[in-house]
């Protein structure tokens, strides 16, 4: 692939990603976001609030735990989604974006990127083997498979997790549950699996996301990456603790900042997916 097709397709996808909620008030700069404190990166300074139950309690509370989280889950059919979208990297930054989302579970994602005057500027659909993105300033169109996505980004990322990210589900959740740290508020623990470290918070008494982090294991990797989301506002959607608002933070040699704030969100409504482009877009 040329060298200026690959920077803008990675471009484009770390976009998607920041869509995805995984984010990242309306309209608001990325550079002018408080990051949050994350306790679950230094428990020393809540050493007073360590569990000193016995493995047998603790045993039973993380099991409790999970099973809360678990339960938060969304589950849907269908989801449309509109939403603020603001993003910036060393190199650039997109203010007052509005992106539409719509999925149908385990099946497609449709992203549509709109800027003000100008309108739409990028549409994408994703589905579990394959990537279709057009862009409509450069009139280029894309057409990937998806295991390409981590070749391009290098970050190993699929279907489903781009789903719970834009969802608002929990990624990277184990059951290999250590670094437990309870206050009244907040519960912080760490997890597992076998490329990463997952940091969570969750708010105490109802196992509601509050923040996550996933890192790669090596720490001793100079370019290791992260990635931290940090969720709030939430609504009740037919039971559903929907989080409308998304911070996220995408640091490797240099940080990426997202913001999302969701301004409709509708669950299990009849949608469709049109994916057409003009036979003169370029085919990259």
């Amino acid at each position: 692939m040329p060298l200026k097709a690959y920077s803008c397709m990675k471009k484009t996808l770390l976009l998607i990603i920041g869509i995805a909620g995984m984010a990242f008030s309306a309209c608001r700069h990325p550079k002018q976001l408080a990051r949050n404190t994350f306790p679950a990166t230094d428990t020393s300074k809540l050493a007073a609030h360590r569990d000193t139950t016995s493995a047998e309690e603790r045993n039973a509370f993380v099991e409790n735990m999970l099973k809360g989280i678990r339960n938060n889950n969304i589950n849907f059919n269908t989801f449309s989604g509109r939403m603020k979208l603001a993003f910036e990297n060393e190199s650039k930054s997109h203010n007052n974006l509005t992106a539409t989302i719509r999925m149908k579970k385990d099946s497609i994602i449709w992203v549509s990127v709109a800027a003000p005057i100008i309108d739409e500027v990028m549409r994408a659909v994703i589905t579990p083997d394959s990537l279709k993105l057009y862009n409509r300033m450069d009139k280029q169109v894309f057409l990937r498979k998806m295991s390409d996505a981590e070749d391009l980004l290098n970050i190993p990322f699929d279907f489903k997790t781009l789903q719970d990210l834009l969802i608002g589900n929990p990624v990277y959740l184990t059951d290999s549950v250590f670094g437990l740290v309870k206050t009244p508020a907040v519960i912080s623990f760490s997890c597992e699996n076998p490329k990463f470290t997952s940091l969570f918070n969750v708010f105490a008494d109802d196992y509601g996301l509050q923040q996550s982090k996933v890192m790669d294991k090596d720490s001793l990797n100079p370019n290791r990456r992260s990635c931290e989301l940090t969720y709030g506002d939430y609504a009740n959607v037919a039971g559903r603790k929907f989080p409308t608002v998304r911070r996220i933070f995408v640091e490797e040699k240099s940080v990426t900042k997202i913001a999302l704030d969701f301004t409709r969100y509708d669950f299990d409504v009849p949608l469709s997916f049109p994916f057409n482009t003009p036979a003169s877009y370029k085919r990259m």
